[in-house]
């Protein structure tokens, strides 16, 4: 009885997936299951690094591969039950806190420009430039998603390296991933 639930809530949810646009990362939307979306990364040239995934919390994979003309890593993230993709996001390692900050403002502004019609706010992280842009759908009814922007500093402070995240977030499958999780308790 349970499995005949289960199967019937997975349908109606890929269901309504089916009807609701997504906000895309590298061009895809982040929805359907990690195996799709895993097969479309691979299809963009990317690598699954399973010695790092294995390190990871659950529910989040770990690829390499070129974001923007950029050597980075790629964390994908979903649901544990459903394995619905709700997040993903690039990490680029810059050498020095200037380099890591020139490149914040060269995507910032390239973000701005794909994102024209969002809701963007600046702000400040960890004494780094920090965005955000809340990104409409295309009808202009609702948030489709986040794309956030941040720079990390280095574990160990003894070591120049930044690390500039962009992340992208949808709005409906992470909301559905937060229902989910919302179920257990």
């Amino acid at each position: 009885m349970k499995k005949a639930l289960l199967s019937i809530l997975c349908f109606f949810s890929i269901m309504i997936q089916a009807q609701t646009e997504h906000l895309k990362f590298m061009g895809i939307p982040l929805d359907g299951s990690i195996t799709a979306f895993h097969t479309k990364l691979q299809g963009k040239g990317l690598k699954y690094d399973a010695e790092t995934t294995r390190q990871l919390d659950l529910c989040c994979r770990c690829y390499r591969g070129s974001f923007s003309g950029e050597k980075a890593s790629f964390f994908v993230y979903y649901n544990e039950k459903t394995k619905i993709v709700y997040r993903a996001k690039a990490v680029i390692t810059y050498q020095n806190k200037e380099l890591g900050e020139e490149k914040f403002k060269s995507y910032k502004s390239l973000l701005k420009t794909k994102y024209s019609e969002g809701n963007v706010h600046d702000d400040e992280q960890n004494g780094h430039p920090a965005l955000t842009i809340v990104v409409p759908d295309s009808k202009m009814e609702r948030k489709l998603g986040y794309v956030s922007m941040y720079i990390n500093n280095a574990v160990y402070s003894f070591i120049d390296e930044v690390y500039l995240n962009i992340d992208y977030e949808d709005r409906a499958n992470s909301e559905g991933n937060e229902s989910s999780n919302m179920d257990d308790l």
